[in-house]
């Protein structure tokens, strides 16, 4: 992640500052890099996040937190506890399945604002998406709740689980549909006997 000034921080350390900061007014801002926002975020946005403490995390807003050593910025979707320890459970807008269970703890803050064309705004709703995706994302994320009650590490495994069946079974669909492409239209054979 870069900041304004181009000083790199990495994860780690933006999250043990962020605990610091949590329960003040400041923020920092930084650029989106991937798609799984969709429209809501675009790719190369750039974002303003307010440090949150655990107390003000809403289901509905898009949330920034540490996973991998990477920074995440995806929609919450519920707080969950397991074992006395509160989790959240988030979504990038483009998909139906739910990330990896991750502690509060990981979560820096809150998405604010974002850039579009030089003018700061506030954080738009999510793009309508259609009864059958609701339904998907909704029984996805029941799945994992239901495995976080159960232990953290089954949660984290199913959660893994589904996303790497969505992304084998997005790539076989892509690989179809390329297949379908080259492959010349079959010629009617005419059976019928004059």
């Amino acid at each position: 992640m870069t900041d304004k000034n181009n000083a790199v921080l990495d994860g780690e350390r933006l999250l043990t500052f962020s605990r610091f900061l949590k329960n003040g007014p400041c923020q920092f801002e930084s650029t989106i890099q991937g798609e799984s926002m969709g429209k809501t975020v675009p790719a190369g946005s750039r974002i303003r996040v307010r440090f949150a403490s655990d107390d003000n995390l809403r289901a509905g807003q898009i949330v920034t937190y540490i996973a991998e050593g990477r920074i995440v910025a995806h929609r919450l979707m519920r707080v969950s506890r397991s074992r006395g320890d509160r989790y959240v459970i988030t979504c990038g807008d483009s998909t139906v399945c739910c990330d990896v269970p991750m502690p509060v703890s990981a979560v820096i803050g809150i998405l604010t604002e974002l850039q579009s064309n030089g003018i700061w705004k506030p954080v738009p709703q999510p793009q309508p998406r259609s009864f059958g995706l609701r339904l998907a994302a909704d029984a996805f994320s029941s799945v994992v709740v239901v495995a976080l009650w159960l232990h953290p590490r089954c949660s984290k495994w199913i959660a893994a689980h589904i996303i790497e069946t969505r992304a084998t079974a997005m790539r076989v669909a892509a690989l179809l549909r390329r297949w379908a492409r080259r492959s010349p239209p079959k010629q009617a054979i005419d059976r019928r006997s004059d």
